[in-house]
């Protein structure tokens, strides 16, 4: 009889679960979630469901929540000042994200910096990589630095104050195993193309001060795994400028971009002329932060006259519908034209 499963850890709170078709439900909510980590899946338990996930399938942790997840907590009240995620992707199925957060924000972030300690260990500890530790010391090339077969490993801190354990490489020299520490000390990172077995391959490269010497690393791990390793970076140590612009763009900021393209210049003052002066102040204020619910009252205007507004802006595509009584939210395409407002008058 195969033997269960180690399990991991837990994380109590509350969850989301957001793929194309629930991002469209009127009814998306946060709900109760328990996710319970053992050693090869994860088990996600909502009150009416339960997912099992093999490590194996799962792309992405600590990616940002879409908009979406945003506006729904604050509709509903909820109190998700600390969140995070997993985004997997099971077989024939569409890719999905947990939105998880904690019961309440009392504790601060560590609750979920304690469970995603746990969630990179089982991601990354014992995972091969190779390394070039300190191919260039202040500015002068080593020339021999060769590749060297690693691992990565979990080193225990030993204050109490640091949820995260520190991510290391362990190479075996001479017989006996050394640590390369190259995510402290951090100046800088960037990926780059390098020859990796006579094979071009994408890598790091790490600059760090040590000893009061600058010096630069390479480290080249499976895309994958580089990503979990940016993560790691980002979500759990105090590196997360360093990284930001290394990690995959959320959905949100390429519609953003995509509607900044489709809809600049000409295209933009085209659609704002077929505006009335009525529909660009509602657009003002919904861009300001205003509840589409109070809109009546803010802008004095009757409650029938703006129910018609808004419905001419959603059929404009302009605003989205999120609740059948109008409350609405900007379009990537009524926040590209409103940008424009802001920006021009």
């Amino acid at each position: 009889m195969p033997s269960k499963p180690k399990e991991i850890a837990r994380f109590n709170g509350k969850g989301i679960l957001l793929n194309q078709y629930t991002m469209k439900n009127p009814a998306l909510k946060w709900e109760k979630l328990e996710i319970i980590l053992y050693e090869d899946h994860f088990e996600f338990i909502f009150p009416n469901r339960k997912i099992n996930v093999e490590i194996q399938y799962v792309e992405d942790v600590g990616a940002e929540l879409p908009r979406r997840a945003i506006e729904v907590a604050k509709a509903s009240l909820e109190d998700i000042t600390y969140h995070s995620s997993i985004v997997y992707k099971l077989p024939n199925s569409d890719k999905t994200m947990v939105g998880f957060a904690p019961e309440t924000s009392i504790y601060g972030r560590k609750p979920i910096e304690i469970f995603l300690n746990h969630v990179f260990h089982v991601l990354l500890d014992k995972k091969p990589c190779k390394i070039q530790y300190a191919a260039i010391k202040g500015g002068t090339l080593d020339p021999n630095v060769k590749w060297e077969d690693g691992k990565f490993i979990f080193v225990k801190r030993k204050s109490s104050l640091i949820s995260a354990d520190l991510l290391a490489v362990v190479v075996i020299k001479d017989g006996k195993p050394k640590a390369y520490n190259i995510f402290t000390n951090i100046e800088s990172i960037r990926i780059k193309n390098k020859l990796v077995d006579d094979k071009e391959e994408e890598v790091l490269e790490i600059k760090q001060v040590k000893n009061n010497e600058n010096i630069t690393s390479y480290l080249y791990v499976p895309a994958r795994e580089r990503l979990f390793v940016l993560r790691y970076i980002y979500t759990l140590t105090k590196y997360k400028n360093v990284v930001k612009d290394l990690l995959p763009k959320t959905e949100d900021e390429i519609a953003s971009e995509f509607a900044a393209e489709a809809f600049s210049g000409d295209k933009i003052k085209s659609e704002l002329e077929k505006l009335t002066p009525e529909e660009q102040e509602i657009l003002m204020a919904l861009y300001t932060g205003i509840s589409s619910l109070e809109l009546p009252n803010v802008l004095n205007m009757d409650v029938d006259e703006v129910e018609r507004i808004l419905d001419d802006l959603i059929e404009k595509g302009l605003l989205t519908l999120v609740r059948i009584r109008k409350e609405v939210e900007l379009s990537e395409k009524g926040r590209a034209i409103t940008n424009y407002i802001v920006s021009n008058f």
